[in-house]
C-alpha cells in the first residue's frame, strides 16, 4: 500500500506540473488563441536624432488555459525585463527568439493560471536609417524626425505585441520626446509635460479599438498647419509637415475637407474618429500612404508641392490617393479584416471609392480614363498563370508580401464596379452601409460583406465570391447569328490562356451585357454556362454590330471575330464603351489572341475620333506594345504612327494652352511622347530639349503636368552637358517629388555610357539610394534598356546587396518584367536563385517577372506567325 501511494502521489505531481507546460515549438505565422490581448499601454522614449530608444509595454490579456510559456510577436527587438501579474501574484519571464527573428518566447518561472492577467515588458530597439518599416528616422533639409509604419506585420519591429489584424483593442500611448519636438499618435494628446534632461511627455487619449498594423507615431520639428473643421462632427483637421514646408500643403488644405464631406455623405456615418492629421514622410518605400486612424501618412510628393509644381497631374493624384485613405477610416480602420486573406476588403474597396469620389469632387477632370487603365492592369496581371485570387491564402511570410498587388487593388476595384453596375448605385450603396453598421469597431470578413451586400440573395453572393476567390481574367467568345427577324449571340466563357501560358480552368457567374445596332437598351444576362445563348430583342433584323460589355464595367475580355470587330470599330460608340473596347483588343494583342493588324486597324480608326479621350485610349493602346514585336520592321512602324498620331501631335504641340480641358491635357500627354519616341520623330524630341533645359532650370509651371514626360523624352537623346544638367538639378532639388521625377527620366537615356552612368548614382552615397533606385525601375520599363539593366545588375550584384534595402531587394525581379526572349528567362531565373529566394515576396515577384517574359517571348512568336 505504501508503495502503491507513493507512485499515485508522483502520478498526481506530474499531471500538475504538466497542466502549465506550453508548446515551445516557434509559430510559423500565427500566434494562435491561447492568449488574447484585450488593452495596450505603450511608453517610448526616442530622439529622432538617436538610432536606439526604449520602451516599456503592458498589455493585459487572457489566457485560456493555465501555462508557463508564451509566444508574442517581436523582430529586433532586446528585452530587458518581462513580469506578468495575475491574481496579485507577480510572474518573471525570461525571453528567447525563435529562429526566424518574428517571434519572442517568454519562459515563466512556474506556470500562471488561466484568465486575465498583465503582462509588462521593458525593451530597446533600433529605429532604422534606410528602411520605412517599423519605427524609422530621415532627414529633411538637415532636421531629424521619427516615423511608423506597421502594415502589415512590421509592428513588431517597434514594440513585442500580438501583431495580427483581428485583435482589435484599445491602446493608450504616451511618448518621451526632446522638449521642442512636435510628437503626433493616432489620437489628440491629453496632457504634455516637461521631464528631466530636455525631455517632454505627452500621453494620448485611448484609441478606440484597433489593430496593432494601424497604431501610429510621429516626433520631430514639425509645422502644424491648421486646416480647420469639416464633416458631420466638425473633425479637426491638421497637416504635420517637415518644417519649413507648411505652405506646400496648401491644395490639401483645400481638397481634404470635401473629399471628407463627401465620404461621410456616401457611407452614412460620420468620420468615425477624433481628429484627422495628415503627416508627410519625406521618402516611402513600397507604400505611398498609410491609412492610420487619425494619422494618416503621405510621401511628400503626394502632398506637398510648391507652387510651380502644383499642376493637374499633382492635383489629380492628391485627390486619389486622399480620397482612398479617408475611404480606409472607414474600410478598413472601423471594420478591420479578420486576417490578411481578406485584405482586399480594404485596399479594393479603397480603390474602387477613390474612382468613385473624385469625378464629384472635381467634375472637369476626365473620369473614364483612369478606371480603364486600372482595369487593364488587372488584366495584365491577372491572365498569368502565376496569378493569385483578390482572396488568397495567407499562410506564409511570402504569402503575405504578395497580398498587396494589382490584383488586390486594380482587380478587386473593377469587380466592384462590377456589381455596383449590376445592383444599381442604390442597392450597392445600401448594402455596403449595411455591412458598416454590423460590423463597426470589429473585425469582418469576405462571407460578412458578401452576405451584407447580397441580403439574401444567395446566387449574387456566390457569383462575387467566384470572382474573388478565382484567379485569372474571363474571356467571353461573342458570335452573333440571325434567323428570320430574330438575332440571337451565343456567349461562351472560358479562362483566358496567353500564347505560351499554361492552361488553367475556371467557370464564373458572369454579368454579361450587349448593345446591338438598331436596340435603345442594352440585354443583360449571367453566363454561368459554359456556353449560353442570348435572344437579341429590338435589335435591328441583323445587327451589323454587336457591342460586348457596353461601358466596360464587366470585368472580363471580349473577344470577336474580325469582322465583327471591323464594324463595331465603326459604330457609334460612347466614350467609355470605345475606351473599353481598346483597353480590352490591346490585352488580347499584348497576349498572342489578337492579330497585331486587327489592333493597330481598331486603334488608327479611333485615331481620328474627334473626342480626346477616344484617341487618347488609342495612342496608348498602341504605346503599350513591345518594341520586340515590330524586330526588323522599326523603321514601318514609326511611320504608321507618325500618319495615324503625327497631324495631331503636330496640333497640340508641347505647350499647353489656355483653357484647353483636362481630357486635351491627357491627349498631349499620351499622344506627343508615342510620336516622338516610337514614331522617331526627330524634330518633337529636339523641340522637347530646351523645353527639359528650361525646366530643370526652375521654369517648371510653364509645362505643368506634362514637365515629367517631357523629362523623359528629352533623355532619350541625351549628350554628357544634358546629362549633368538633369544631374545637377537633381543635386539641386529641394523637394523628393522633382528629384524622382529627374533621376526616373535618366532611365530613359539610350546612349551606353550615360545609362551605364546613370546606374551607377544608387551605388553612390550622393543622393538617396531609395530615391536613385528609380532610375532602375524606369530602365526596366523601357524595353530597349531593359537589357542593359539586367547585365548591369548581374554584374554588381553584390554591390546593389550591399546598398539597397531589403524591402526594395525582394522586388528586384520585377525591374526585368521586359525582358523578352526564352534565353532572358532562363538566365533571370538563374541569376535570382539561393538566398535571393529567402526575402519574403521575391519567390512570387521572381515567379510573375519568369512568365512575362515567357508570355512576351511567346507572343512575338504568335504574332510573326500570324501575319
Amino acid at each position: 500500500m505504501h508503495i502503491v501511494r507513493r507512485l499515485a502521489l508522483a502520478f498526481l505531481f506530474l499531471l500538475a506540473a504538466g497542466a502549465g507546460a506550453a508548446d515551445r515549438t516557434p509559430p510559423v505565422m500565427r500566434l494562435g488563441d491561447a492568449v488574447r490581448p484585450l488593452a495596450y499601454e505603450l511608453a517610448l522614449q526616442l530622439d529622432p536624432r538617436q538610432e536606439q530608444y526604449s520602451g516599456r509595454v503592458e498589455i493585459d490579456i487572457e489566457l485560456a488555459a493555465a501555462r508557463d510559456f508564451i509566444w508574442i510577436n517581436g523582430t529586433g527587438l532586446e528585452v530587458r525585463s518581462a513580469v506578468l501579474t495575475a491574481g496579485g501574484q507577480r510572474f518573471q519571464a525570461r525571453a528567447q527568439s525563435a529562429g526566424d527573428d518574428q517571434f519572442i518566447g517568454l519562459q515563466f518561472d512556474r506556470a500562471v493560471p488561466a484568465g486575465r492577467a498583465r503582462l509588462a515588458i521593458d525593451f530597446r530597439g533600433r529605429m532604422s536609417n534606410d528602411e520605412t518599416r517599423g519605427l524609422f528616422r530621415q532627414q529633411d533639409l538637415g532636421a531629424w524626425y521619427a516615423f511608423s509604419q506597421f502594415e502589415s506585420d512590421h509592428a513588431r519591429r517597434a514594440f513585442p505585441s500580438f501583431d495580427e489584424p483581428h485583435w482589435k483593442t484599445p491602446w493608450t500611448l504616451t511618448l518621451t520626446v526632446p522638449r521642442d519636438d512636435v510628437a503626433v499618435a493616432n489620437t489628440p494628446v491629453v496632457s504634455e509635460q516637461p521631464a528631466a534632461d530636455g525631455w517632454k511627455q505627452v500621453r494620448f487619449a485611448p484609441t478606440q479599438p484597433l489593430p496593432s498594423y494601424l497604431v501610429a507615431l510621429g516626433v520631430g520639428p514639425f509645422d502644424v498647419v491648421d486646416g480647420g473643421k469639416a464633416g458631420l462632427r466638425q473633425t479637426q483637421l491638421r497637416y504635420i509637415v517637415p518644417r519649413g514646408r507648411a505652405a506646400q500643403a496648401r491644395y490639401a488644405v483645400q481638397a481634404t475637407p470635401r473629399l471628407l464631406e463627401s465620404l461621410e455623405a456616401y457611407f452614412g456615418i460620420p468620420y468615425p474618429f477624433e481628429k484627422l492629421d495628415s503627416m508627410v514622410i519625406p521618402i516611402t518605400t513600397n507604400f505611398g500612404a498609410m491609412e492610420n486612424p487619425g494619422l494618416i501618412t503621405y510621401r511628400s510628393g503626394l502632398l506637398l508641392a510648391t507652387p510651380d509644381r502644383e499642376d493637374e497631374r499633382f492635383k489629380k493624384t492628391y485627390a486619389g490617393v486622399g480620397a482612398h485613405e479617408i475611404a480606409h477610416q472607414w474600410f478598413g480602420d472601423l471594420v478591420t479584416m479578420r486576417w490578411w486573406d481578406d485584405i482586399w476588403l480594404n485596399e479594393s474597396f479603397a480603390t474602387w471609392m477613390s474612382r468613385k469620389v473624385v469625378p464629384q469632387f472635381e467634375p472637369a477632370w476626365e473620369p473614364h480614363a483612369q478606371r480603364a487603365r486600372e482595369r487593364q492592369e488587372a488584366f495584365g496581371a491577372d491572365r498569368l498563370a502565376t496569378a493569385r485570387g483578390v482572396r488568397r491564402p495567407v499562410e506564409t511570410r511570402d504569402d503575405l508580401a504578395g497580398a498587396f498587388s494589382a490584383i488586390t487593388y486594380q482587380k478587386g476595384g473593377a469587380i466592384l464596379h462590377m456589381y455596383e453596375t449590376v445592383l444599381g448605385e442604390a442597392r450597392f450603396q445600401e448594402g455596403v452601409r449595411r455591412y458598416l453598421r454590423r460590423h463597426a469597431w470589429s473585425n469582418a470578413s469576405a462571407e460578412d460583406f458578401f452576405a451584407a451586400l447580397a441580403d439574401g440573395d444567395a446566387q449574387l453572393a456566390a457569383g462575387m465570391a467566384g470572382f474573388v476567390q478565382q484567379p485569372g481574367v474571363p474571356l467571353v467568345d461573342v458570335s452573333v447569328a440571325c434567323s428570320g427577324a430574330q438575332a440571337t449571340a451565343t456567349l461562351r466563357q472560358q479562362r483566358f490562356v496567353p500564347a505560351g501560358a499554361a492552361s488553367g480552368g475556371g467557370r464564373w457567374a458572369i454579368p454579361v451585357c450587349l448593345r446591338a445596332e438598331g436596340a435603345q437598351q442594352p440585354v443583360c444576362t449571367v453566363l454561368r454556362d459554359e456556353q449560353q445563348q442570348v435572344v437579341l430583342p429590338g435589335a435591328a433584323h441583323c445587327p451589323a454590330w454587336v457591342l460586348p460589355n457596353p461601358g466596360g464595367s464587366g470585368y472580363y475580355l471580349s473577344r470577336l471575330t474580325a469582322p465583327s470587330l471591323r464594324r463595331l470599330a465603326a459604330a457609334p460608340l460612347s466614350v467609355p464603351e470605345a475606351i473599353a473596347l481598346l483597353a480590352e483588343q490591346a490585352t488580347l494583342a499584348r497576349s498572342g489572341a489578337l492579330p497585331l493588324a486587327s489592333l493597330l486597324e481598331l486603334a488608327g480608326r479611333m485615331a481620328r475620333d474627334p473626342r480626346p479621350e477616344v484617341a487618347t485610349a488609342a495612342a496608348y493602346a498602341v504605346a503599350d506594345l513591345h518594341p520586340a514585336l515590330f524586330a526588323g520592321r522599326e523603321a514601318a512602324q514609326a511611320t504608321w504612327i507618325r500618319t495615324h498620331f503625327g497631324p495631331l501631335a503636330t496640333r497640340l504641340g508641347w505647350l499647353p494652352k489656355v483653357r484647353e480641358t483636362d481630357a486635351v491635357h491627357s491627349l498631349r500627354s499620351a499622344v506627343l511622347p508615342l510620336v516622338a519616341d516610337l514614331g522617331d520623330d526627330a524634330k518633337l524630341r529636339a523641340q522637347a530639349r530646351p523645353l527639359a533645359q528650361a525646366w530643370l532650370a526652375g521654369d517648371r509651371a510653364r509645362l505643368g503636368a506634362l514637365g515629367k514626360r517631357v523629362l523623359q523624352v528629352a533623355a532619350r537623346d541625351a549628350d554628357a552637358r544634358l546629362f549633368d544638367a538633369y544631374l545637377a538639378a537633381a543635386h539641386a532639388a529641394q523637394d523628393s517629388r522633382t528629384r524622382m521625377d529627374i533621376l526616373f527620366a535618366l532611365g530613359n537615356v539610350r546612349d551606353p555610357a550615360l545609362l551605364q552612368r546613370a546606374f551607377m548614382l544608387p551605388l553612390a552615397d550622393t543622393l538617396d539610394v531609395r530615391e536613385t533606385q528609380s532610375i532602375y525601375e524606369a530602365a526596366g520599363d523601357e524595353p530597349r534598356n531593359a537589357p542593359a539593366l539586367f547585365a548591369f545588375v548581374r554584374e554588381h550584384d553584390a554591390q546593389l546587396a550591399a546598398r539597397l534595402p531589403e524591402e526594395l531587394r525582394a522586388s528586384m525581379p520585377r525591374w526585368h518584367e521586359q525582358l523578352c526572349t526564352r534565353a532572358d528567362r532562363d538566365a533571370l531565373q538563374a541569376f535570382h536563385a539561393g538566398d535571393k529566394l529567402k526575402l519574403p515576396g521575391a519567390p512570387y515577384n521572381l515567379a510573375q517577372a519568369l512568365e512575362a517574359v515567357e508570355l512576351c517571348a511567346a507572343n512575338v512568336a504568335w504574332q510573326a506567325a500570324a501575319r
